[in-house]
C-alpha cells in the first residue's frame, strides 16, 4: 500500500466550531455552535489499475466531542462498534447534514470539483474512548489518474470543524497499480479561513502522469 506522511503540525488552531456536523440537531447558527470538535482523518483511495472509484473514509474524534447531545452515553460500548440504533442515532443526527458539504472530502479533476455520490458502509465504533466514522464515499463516476490531473484533500471551508491527518493519512488501495502515488502540498488555490490558511491535499499520479 502506498502512503503519505503528513507532518502533524496542527496548523488549523484550536479553535474550530462543529457547526456542520451539530448544527442540524441543536438548531443553532454558526456563530452560536458549541462545542469545539476537531477530527483526525485517514484515506484510503479505492480503485483498479489507475482508476480511482470511491474513498474509504476513517475519521477519529477529539475526546471533547459532545455525544450525549446525540445518544445516551450510557448504552455506549466501553470499546468496539456501536449496535444499528446508536449508528443510526448518529448517521441522522450527526452526518447526513454534511451532504451538503461533500462529507468535507475535496477531489479536483483538472481543477474542478468532483461529485461524490451517497456514503454507504457507514458505522460507528469507539476506540480508544474516541468516537469513530468510518464509511465507503464512492464517486459518480471512476476517475483516470493517468488521464487526469487529480487533488484530494480534507477540510472544512466554513473553519468550523478542523480536519488533521492522522500520519500516514492518505493511500492508496492494493488494487492500484504501483505506478500511482500521492504527493502531499498545501493548496493554495483553495484557502480557507478568510484565506489565512492553505489546507493539506494530496496530488495523484500514475505512471506518464507524474
Amino acid at each position: 500500500m502506498r502512503q503519505i506522511n503528513h507532518a502533524r503540525t496542527r496548523w488549523l488552531p484550536r479553535c474550530a466550531l462543529s457547526g456542520a456536523i451539530l448544527l442540524g440537531q441543536l438548531g443553532y447558527g454558526c456563530a452560536q455552535a458549541h462545542p469545539h470538535v476537531w477530527v483526525d482523518y485517514t484515506d484510503v483511495l479505492q480503485g483498479s489499475g489507475t482508476q480511482i472509484q470511491a474513498v474509504q473514509e476513517k475519521w477519529v474524534f477529539a475526546k471533547s466531542f459532545p455525544v450525549s447531545i446525540v445518544i445516551d452515553m450510557t448504552h455506549l460500548p466501553r470499546s468496539g462498534p456501536l449496535d444499528a440504533t446508536s449508528t443510526a442515532a448518529f448517521k441522522t443526527q450527526a452526518f447526513n447534514s454534511l451532504k451538503s458539504a461533500d462529507y468535507f472530502t475535496h477531489l479536483y479533476v483538472d481543477g474542478k470539483p468532483v461529485q461524490v455520490g451517497e456514503p454507504q458502509q457507514f458505522a460507528v465504533a469507539i476506540e480508544n474512548r474516541k468516537l469513530v466514522y468510518t464509511f465507503l464515499l464512492p464517486l459518480i463516476a471512476p476517475v483516470d489518474i493517468s488521464h487526469h490531473a487529480v487533488e484530494l484533500g480534507m477540510w472544512d471551508e466554513t473553519f468550523f470543524v478542523d480536519y488533521e491527518p492522522a500520519g500516514e493519512a492518505i493511500s492508496l488501495a492494493p488494487s492500484m497499480l504501483s505506478t500511482c502515488s500521492a504527493q502531499p502540498f498545501k493548496d493554495q488555490q483553495h484557502p480557507i479561513f478568510g484565506g489565512a490558511v492553505f489546507p493539506l491535499a494530496a496530488k495523484l499520479t500514475c505512471g506518464a502522469s507524474k
